[in-house]
């Protein structure tokens, strides 16, 4: 099943949902980095007949709106109306990646976010001073605006997310490069919010049950950022994916539902 809606964010701009599976437990999907709502697509897919899952496209992305100027502050404003159009349909978990998942965590640290958990894979957070170098920001936004796309996506890969160069190569070849290089844009300014987020102890205030998804493989300082939110956060639980890096939702799309399933109470 599908069903497209729209919702209004607090500054007019609209929100596109999408519901692509149906189940007694409403779940709203946030992606991350440069990608719209079928990011999440995959994954949703195994939550079918346990999870309505409705995909959401951030703004700037897919089918939702872009009114400027951007900040996170609005992100999470975006967050709050998608969840607040689903919560009052019932209980309500969101679930996010990458700066997706940043985002809602900060919309949750914020206050007035209604969910009853949450679900983050890999939020970057500034623990030890900012994620990104400024400098490293500014080339990747010459180099867009030179027309370099595909150039920056793959040096943001490498650069900021720590993939390397051999495995940024195989994913050149995937469905989802071309929304990658289409959206890069949409990536620098996400990476200098990331660096202006509050202090790791601004968590303290998340008291929703979250479960925190961590691969093995993953990059330093994502595994740095997961581990110290888990600390902060008063209701958190870690769970790890044997194997994985920071893209389970394209590799292992199963790996990832399982571990939400897994958090299915028996009816």
């Amino acid at each position: 099943m599908t069903v497209l809606e729209r919702v209004r964010s607090a500054d007019g701009t609209e929100i596109a949902l999408e519901q692509v599976t149906d189940g007694p437990r409403r779940l709203l999907l946030v992606p991350g980095g440069p990608a719209g709502r079928g990011r999440w697509a995959r994954t949703a897919a195994l939550l079918d007949g346990q999870y309505a899952c409705w995909l959401m496209d951030r703004r700037g992305k897919g089918d939702s709106g872009d009114t400027l100027p951007y900040a996170f502050a609005r992100e999470f404003e975006d967050v709050r109306a998608a969840a607040g159009r689903l919560a009052s349909l019932g209980p309500l978990s969101v679930g996010a990646n990458s700066s997706g998942a940043s985002v809602v965590l900060g919309a949750a640290a914020a206050g007035g976010l209604p969910a009853a958990e949450l679900f983050l894979y890999e939020p970057p957070w500034p623990v030890d001073g900012p994620l990104t170098p400024p400098a490293t920001i500014d080339a990747l936004d010459v180099m867009i605006t030179d027309g370099d796309r595909a150039g920056a996506v793959a040096r943001a890969l490498t650069e900021v997310v720590g993939v390397p160069a051999d495995a940024v190569a195989g994913m050149r070849v995937l469905p989802t490069w071309p929304e990658r290089v289409a959206l890069v844009h949409t990536w620098t300014r996400e990476m200098r919010e990331v660096d202006r987020l509050p202090r790791i102890d601004a968590l303290a205030g998340v008291d929703v049950p979250v479960l925190l998804l961590l691969g093995d493989r993953s990059p330093g300082p994502l595994r740095r950022a997961t581990t110290a939110i888990a600390a902060a956060l008063p209701r958190a639980t870690v769970v790890g994916l044997a194997g994985q890096g920071h893209g389970a939702l394209d590799e292992a799309p199963a790996v990832v539902a399982e571990a939400l399933l897994a958090r299915v109470a028996p009816r």
